[in-house]
């Protein structure tokens, strides 16, 4: 089957660091067009990828019969719009998370996707961090007990907050907007839709006019709870994912070095020697080794469904049920009490 050819909406720093080295890396895939208004990134992308062509129209990507996928890396007020209208294009669709504001519009557009014969994901590529491939390998090897809670975190040391468009008064502005769905997705995939949430959102900084600070917490039916937050004045060392079993518990610190790999490599393993343990009821703790994060998958998954015609992909119930967790948080903030989901 031929390459599938792309037009990548946006070259900011999602498009540069996630997207553009693994399409670059991956065989299934030709780069064809980028489009960004802006004159600086038009000459650099003159500079480094010459025969690409440059659009400043997105109707020169929609529009366009050569173009099969388009990726969609921009602000977050067109995901909605430029998803359907490629969708209504015939073109097969990535987005950038956060993706859509409600369940409803994500059900439209992933409804329109399956109608036109189309895949349309959402680019949750932190499905494929190194500590979360650890854990779910760990999970099926050990035998935890009776699972009694899970912690995600993703803290950093930002005092002054962030100068990035994600931390003005934009659409879906914010720290919870901006990795929230990260470790809900994470959450969802290893554990399963929850039974409610309570979600607190907080700025912290001066000045700042979105929320810099988010718990959430997650209920399952049968008493195991999920505690994801993230905050951005973190100066001690505080573990980024714990698990905590009758049997055992999973520890890990720190994000993950390298972030992750474009490709296949043949040294798996984490050099960083982050502190990833598993102790048991004997407080004996065993050393972890971390896998790399393996971004490129993200590509090779949504290359196989698009190439088997899988419509109904695993993706697609797992990209609703964030929007609906992401939504239902969001009133629970709001209402200030536990929301059903």
């Amino acid at each position: 089957m031929s390459r599938l050819k792309v037009s990548l909406i946006g070259y900011g720093f999602a498009a540069k660091a996630f997207h553009l080295p693994i399409i670059l890396n991956n065989e299934n895939y030709e780069l064809k067009q980028i489009m960004t208004r802006n004159k600086t990134r038009q000459k650099e992308i003159k500079s480094l990828y010459p025969n690409v062509e440059i659009i400043t129209s997105y109707d020169d990507a929609v529009k366009s019969s050569e173009i099969d996928l388009v990726v969609i890396a921009t602000t977050n007020d067109v995901h909605y719009e430029y998803t359907k209208k490629a969708l209504e294009n015939n073109k097969n669709v990535i987005c950038e998370k956060p993706f859509v504001h409600t369940h409803k519009e994500a059900l439209e557009l992933f409804e329109l996707a399956k109608k036109n014969n189309l895949i349309l994901k959402v680019y949750h590529n932190r499905k494929y961090n190194g500590d979360i491939l650890t854990l779910k390998e760990l999970m099926k090897k050990v035998d935890f007990g009776k699972l009694l809670s899970f912690e995600s975190r993703y803290d950093r040391l930002i005092p002054d907050g962030s100068d990035n468009w994600r931390f003005k008064d934009n659409f879906m502005a914010g720290l919870f907007y901006d990795l929230g769905p990260h470790i809900v997705h994470n959450a969802i995939d290893l554990f399963g839709m929850p039974e409610s949430v309570f979600a607190q959102l907080y700025l912290e900084a001066d000045n700042i006019v979105v929320d810099d600070h988010f718990e959430i917490l997650l209920n399952y039916n049968n008493g195991f709870k999920v505690l994801l937050g993230a905050e951005m004045y973190l100066r001690d060392e505080r573990p980024k994912l714990r698990l905590i079993g009758s049997k055992h518990t999973y520890v890990k610190y720190g994000h993950d070095v390298p972030d992750s790999v474009s490709y296949p490599v043949d040294d798996i393993y984490q050099e960083s020697n982050l502190k990833s343990l598993l102790i048991d009821n004997l407080e004996t703790a065993y050393k972890i080794d971390l896998l790399k994060g393996k971004h490129y998958l993200f590509y090779e998954d949504f290359y196989k469904d698009f190439k088997n015609k899988n419509y109904d992909n695993e993706d697609v119930k797992l990209n609703l049920s964030v929007v609906l967790v992401m939504e239902k948080a969001l009133e629970s903030f709001v209402k200030g009490k536990i929301v059903k989901i």
